[in-house]
């Protein structure tokens, strides 16, 4: 017969099952009452992930008029990038997902002696962080070196434990001073010569054809075939935070453990272009002229919201922008207000504004090993039209994915958003499943006394296993 354990494993799925689905029964009553009969404000793609699902209905709630879709967070752009500061590339797609095509973020022309300059000054900062960590380890330029800098380290250290959130806004001051930050471009068109000389086997850039079938892959699905708003914004999403070995966790699943901002804003110059729009409407997705798209990235640790572009964004769309601005910023402080109610550190009456200043504290906090504390609640995969659950609330525990059956005859849409969306979202729940049924054999203890070893893995404390 089945043993104790078994039989309490059982019962606690099928109560799991039971809850669920009496609140999506409980919430068909509701379903029609939020169809938007006049032309949509804005339209907003965000990554499927739980984190995002309760972003979605705060959105939806300031702004009835605007209307959400997930997908997966690399927007089907797979893609090997390398940002203007970036060292070496890294494959932005699911680990199950292997890129064909690279992209380089490139100043924009008018602006190129600006990178010149922000490379000169970070390789000048390079050297010197370089040589004082190598004279800390000398005999005497040891002993100096430390009392120096044992006394310098002693104002960013006070300034991060004491003021996190104003010695950050400082920091990023200085940072604009010293660093000039040159307007980018991606390199989005596909150069023959290019593609030849690429000594990594990878292809610059897309063809028009290939941009077609990326976007395609994300507005069919979704049903979002007709309907255009003025504004439709696709944004990703990674995590910041200081103390935090383990960071990564926290970023885009669908983008293999990194941050998202590329992707979206690959996607949105896609998706802008003439001839993109052409092939699109040959496929039955009609595009109007007056649909501009924005790429975004937020982040999920301290709820900061930003968007790409904006200066080719025309003057015409300027009003929608500041609507839509003032929506996501209303949104993000009701977002980290009930993310906040599972901080013992923010105080129990605390408003909107008051929990969006402690959630920029908290990634910027030293002493904070648990900064986000938000991707550990996930346990189900919801895929369907945004009518299933808008307005209910899934407490951040619910993987959303847009589909709608009737713009996929075939299922092969459905075929495709389940091939990236299983090998995600089970990954990422069962993560967090078998950490929580046995800590110490299926997860990695407690993160608190760890320490990484050798850039290999992680050490309990200074003298055990290694993990």
């Amino acid at each position: 017969g089945l043993g104790p354990r078994r039989i309490l494993h059982l019962a606690y799925e099928r109560a799991h099952d039971r809850e669920i689905l009496r609140g999506l029964s409980s919430h068909r009553k509701y379903r029609g009452l939020f169809e938007q009969q006049q032309r949509p404000s804005a339209q907003v793609f965000f990554c499927l992930d739980e984190r995002e699902e309760s972003m979605r209905r705060a959105l939806e709630e300031v702004n009835p008029s605007i209307e959400t879709y997930s997908a997966a967070g690399y927007f089907g752009v797979a893609v090997d990038y390398t940002g203007i500061d970036d060292p070496h590339s890294s494959a932005l797609c699911p680990v199950v997902v292997k890129p064909k095509h690279a992209v380089v973020e490139r100043p924009k022309p008018e602006d190129s002696s600006l990178l010149e300059r922000r490379r000169w000054r970070r390789r000048v900062l390079g050297l010197l962080m370089r040589n004082s960590f190598i004279s800390s380890k000398t005999l005497l330029l040891g002993w100096l070196s430390t009392s120096v800098l044992g006394l310098l380290s002693a104002v960013p250290l006070i300034g991060h434990l004491l003021a996190p959130r104003r010695y950050a806004l400082l920091r990023d001051r200085l940072n604009d001073a010293f660093l000039p930050e040159p307007r980018t471009e991606l390199t989005l068109m596909r150069n023959t010569k290019e593609s030849q000389d690429a000594v990594s086997g990878l292809l610059m850039g897309f063809t028009p054809e290939e941009k077609a079938e990326r976007v395609a892959s994300v507005l069919g699905p979704s049903g979002l075939v007709h309907g255009f708003a003025r504004l439709v914004v696709i944004i990703g999403h990674g995590s910041s935070s200081l103390n935090n070995p383990l960071e990564s966790a926290y970023d885009c699943g669908a983008c293999g453990g990194r941050r998202g901002g590329p992707n979206a804003r690959l996607f949105a110059a896609m998706a802008n272009r003439k001839e993109v729009r052409q092939r699109l409407r040959e496929q039955g997705i009609d595009i109007p002229p007056d649909t501009w798209f924005i790429g975004g990235y937020h982040d999920t640790c301290n709820d900061e919201i930003e968007l790409f572009d904006l200066d080719s964004l025309p003057s015409t769309h300027q009003p929608d922008l500041e609507s839509l601005r003032n929506s996501l910023d209303r949104a993000r402080a009701q977002n980290a207000l009930e993310r906040s109610r599972r901080f013992e550190s923010c105080p129990p009456d605390a408003d909107a504004d008051r929990a969006l200043r402690h959630a920029k504290e908290r990634s910027e906090h030293l002493g904070q090993p648990r900064p986000e504390y938000g991707h550990c609640t996930n346990s189900i995969c919801i895929v369907g039209r945004r009518d299933l659950t808008r307005g209910l609330f899934l407490d951040r525990r619910a993987f959303l994915v847009s589909y709608d059956a009737n713009f996929d005859p075939s299922n092969s849409g459905l075929s495709s958003l389940l091939s990236a969306a299983v090998p995600v979202c089970a990954g990422i729940s069962l993560e967090y499943y078998f950490s929580f049924v046995d800590n110490d054999r299926y997860g990695c203890g407690t993160k608190l006394p760890h320490n990484v070893t050798s850039l290999m893995g992680v050490m309990d404390g200074h003298a055990s296993d290694l993990r």
